[in-house]
């Protein structure tokens, strides 16, 4: 074991557990989280602290790209989409949260070209939903930079995925009821800022302006 994980299982049983010991022994039996958060699985996005959660707050998935197939394609992702309908249908989240993040390496790798990934041929076929978007940026921003596109092709995944949740009947009924609420957020690594989609303005705007709209 690496001496960084070692320390890490001290410091969590001397200190954290101790913290937050009483609340462990009342989720022993039963969780109540409030949100499903479908993250990146990069290392640098860590959503526990970004939204300052407490264990037992939130329910979360993490693949690369954070993506979630349409109900249509949902057998080719059997673990994300079981685990959005159990965070649904049987904790009954009040939330779901898309989170993309700067410098994604999965949308960066579907932008530029999945032919490029021969050597990693699962992540090739996992990607190729990606390439959907890859075509509206080739389509409808060829003139831009590279920056430009790789930010782009991040912000366009977040909303193509928050799109294809709402294609599951379930979920739909549910936002259509007032029960559930989906949003589309961008986190900025070097900042530390997060951009909320608004769906109204079909922007993403910064989570504090975000908020003060929508009070």
């Amino acid at each position: 074991m690496l001496e960084r994980l070692k320390n890490g299982l001290t410091n969590f049983k001397g200190v954290t557990y101790k913290k937050y010991e009483q609340l462990y022994q009342d989720l022993e039996q039963k969780q109540n989280p409030h949100t499903l958060f479908i993250a990146c699985s990069d290392s640098r996005v860590d959503p526990e602290r970004l939204i300052d959660s407490e264990p037992g707050e939130i329910f979360m998935i993490r693949n690369i790209a954070n993506t979630i197939p349409t109900y249509e394609l949902s057998q080719r992702d059997l673990t994300t989409v079981s685990s959005v309908e159990y965070a649904v249908e049987v904790l009954g989240v009040k939330e779901i949260v898309v989170c993309g993040h700067s410098n994604c390496g999965g949308c960066a790798a579907a932008l530029g070209g999945r032919e490029k990934l021969e050597h990693l041929p699962f992540t090739q076929n996992y990607l190729e939903p990606l390439e959907a978007v890859k075509e509206k940026i080739e389509k409808n921003h060829n003139h831009e930079d590279d920056d430009s596109k790789a930010r782009l092709m991040e912000q366009m995944n977040v909303i193509e995925q928050v799109e294809h949740l709402k294609t599951y009947p379930w979920i739909k009924q549910k936002v259509e009821n007032g029960d559930l609420e989906i949003e589309g957020w961008l986190y900025d690594i070097k900042t530390g800022s997060v951009f909320v989609y608004d769906e109204a303005t079909e922007a993403f705007c910064e989570s504090e302006e975000y908020q003060n709209v929508h009070k």
